[in-house]
């Protein structure tokens, strides 16, 4: 089958994001170029092999292969014959949280040189995350001095961004709450919607703006988000000090009347990945440079960072001090699905953990390998999450895969030395772990209090129970009435 010229794209730099990208359009029949300089990993590529693992995504690259919708290559040539060249090549911060622009810079250039030597109209994207004002300046003087070409005139240019509902996932790039595109002129944004018109049955809601104010937007949301993530940690450990107090329940205010954002409600050991923290860093730094206070970024890291130690101290009250302790840690990743363990609290965790003195046995079912080489010996590793429990002293559940929440409380009494569990991602029902003698704090739940009758389960078990509630003066339910 052959597709027309306005379906041949080009992706410049094959990270999570590149490669998310390029494997996403090619699975819709678009003619995709996935280009890097690392030849070891275009090699591994090309034979359907990826250095990371998130569900479907290595079969579906296998796939777009067989039907070759797909090819890499490690030479830029191929740019010259694509309509549209997204640039998506990593950016990582340094230790001030500035971005580093080496990667940008060279992907420009190259891109650059091959639009000297293209014909006919060509759009460039930027799709990754760069400083407010990258594209219209870095990116567009080094693309225009390069191919000695005008945008807006001889090529296009735009800034592009999925806002997804969580960390950047293979998913997303096929369902995202919404996207973003800043077009230097019309005929670019135009371009880029008539792709994304292709490549979605239903395109998710975008906003139209320029490049400057859609990039300030892709740090503002991410930013927005984690401040909104450390709140409901702050909120969630107060909770966790106050008898029979349940985040579940105030979770509802926040949500119904508070109107926050339902993807990023969820209390526990707090964010990772590899945006989130990131972007926080990053728009502290730009902030400060600015002459701005950047006291609520910094705040939002500062208690992030401070849930690692809240789920110590939990630990702690159950069994006292964790050295010389044999303490089971199941998860790894910064969430399920993935291996991936940028900024993980887990991880965090573990080095907690290795530092007071524990000795920590680990389980996570796709991100073992990752952490060897992180840790080396000083964590041992075991085969499934029954055998880290197996002869612990404590248990902290660190990352919520389906594995884990099929754990019952007589599997930690059976198979620990003495069941003590810090439920760090809220996944089980504490009074049934109480009443079943395992000992058991969950950040976010204080203690039943004197008299309570309430038996609480997580919100995602409780979907029919809801509470009738106030909105423009008229009374609502959005479930059954709750009996009392």
């Amino acid at each position: 089958m052959k597709h027309s010229p306005t379906q041949r794209v080009s992706i410049v730099g094959l990270g999570h994001v590149g490669l998310y990208t390029a494997v996403s359009l090619a699975s819709r029949g678009f003619d995709v170029s996935g280009v890097d300089i690392d030849k070891n990993k275009v090699t591994a590529l090309s034979k359907g092999t990826s250095n990371f693992y998130e569900e479907g995504f290595d079969s579906l690259l296998r796939r777009s292969l067989r039907k070759k919708t797909l090819v890499f290559r490690s030479s830029y040539e191929c740019l010259a014959r694509s309509k549209i060249i997204f640039i998506t090549v990593g950016t990582p911060s340094r230790d001030d949280g500035r971005i580093d622009p080496e990667y940008v810079e060279s992907a420009s250039r190259e891109v650059g040189r091959q639009l000297a030597v293209a014909r006919g109209y060509k759009l460039v994207v930027v799709n990754c995350a760069v400083t407010p004002g990258t594209t219209e300046g870095l990116v567009k003087h080094l693309l225009e001095r390069e191919s000695r070409k005008e945008a807006g005139v001889d090529f296009g240019l735009a800034f592009s961004a999925e806002l997804p509902r969580k960390e950047p996932s293979f998913f997303d790039a096929f369902h995202p709450d919404a996207m973003v595109i800043g077009g230097y002129d019309r005929r670019s944004t135009n371009t880029l919607l008539r792709m994304y018109d292709a490549f979605y049955k239903r395109r998710p809601p975008t906003i139209l703006t320029t490049p400057p104010n859609a990039e300030m937007m892709a740090y503002a949301i991410s930013a927005g988000r984690a401040t909104q993530v450390s709140f409901v940690n702050t909120i969630a450990n107060y909770c966790t000090r106050v008898p029979g107090c349940d985040y579940d329940e105030v979770r509802k205010g926040l949500a119904e009347v508070g109107r926050m954002d339902e993807g990023y409600l969820n209390a526990g050991l707090g964010f990772g990945g590899s945006r989130l923290g990131r972007d926080c860093r990053t728009l502290a730094f730009n902030l400060k440079a600015a002459g701005i206070g950047n006291d609520v970024i910094s705040a939002t890291l500062t208690v992030n960072g401070g849930q690692v130690s809240e789920a110590v101290r939990l630990a702690e009250k159950l069994c006292g001090s964790l050295e010389g302790k044999k303490v089971a840690l199941l998860g790894l990743a910064f969430k399920a699905g993935t291996d991936d363990i940028r900024e993980s609290a887990a991880i965090a965790l573990a080095k907690v953990l290795i530092r007071g003195g524990a000795e920590v046995t680990a389980f996570d079912p796709a991100a073992i390998e990752n952490s060897k080489n992180l840790f080396g010996r000083q964590v041992t590793y075991a085969k499934s999450a029954r055998d880290a429990l197996r002869g612990s002293e404590c248990a902290f559940i660190a990352t919520d895969w389906d594995d884990f929440k099929r754990l019952r409380p007589d599997d930690f009494k059976s198979l620990m030395a003495s069941p003590a569990v810090v439920d760090g991602r809220r996944i089980y029902n504490q009074s049934k772990f109480l009443r079943a003698g395992v000992r058991i704090s969950t950040i976010g739940t204080g203690q039943r209090g004197e008299g309570s009758s309430w038996e609480l389960e997580p919100s995602s078990r409780r979907q029919e129970e809801w509470h009738y509630f106030l909105r423009d003066g008229k009374l609502h339910s959005s479930g059954p009435a709750m009996a009392f």
